[in-house]
């Protein structure tokens, strides 16, 4: 466990959503990101205090939603599922362009 983070690739799984608002099938798509192991409370965007285990750093713009998950393995060898809890859009000073996505999640057992 790292408090700082390290480089791991994850597989994010994106589920859209139909007409009627039911989640479709994800897709997976592998991504670089920082991950930082470290339990915490935050609030979510209803204001709510949630209890977190993950930060998933993905740099760029990237579809995230709630049904969103994802999957990476860690420094044990150990495959963890993270359930997307609440995320967080950074950007550049001063213009539109994303800088990352903060992921916070929940771990799931495999």
């Amino acid at each position: 466990m790292s408090l700082f983070g390290y480089p791991a690739t994850v597989i994010h799984y994106h589920s859209e959503v139909d007409d009627w608002g039911r989640p479709l099938p994800p897709t997976s798509t592998a991504r670089a990101a920082k991950v930082v192991e470290e339990q915490k409370l935050i609030k979510n965007a209803k204001g709510e205090e949630v209890q977190i285990a993950y930060e998933i750093h993905v740099e760029g713009a990237i579809p995230i939603g709630f049904e969103d998950y994802f999957l990476y393995t860690n420094v044990l060898g150990l495959e963890i599922r993270c359930d997307v809890a609440h995320f967080e859009v950074k950007k550049y000073l001063g213009t539109d362009d994303v800088k990352k996505v903060i992921v916070y999640g929940r771990p799931q057992n495999i």
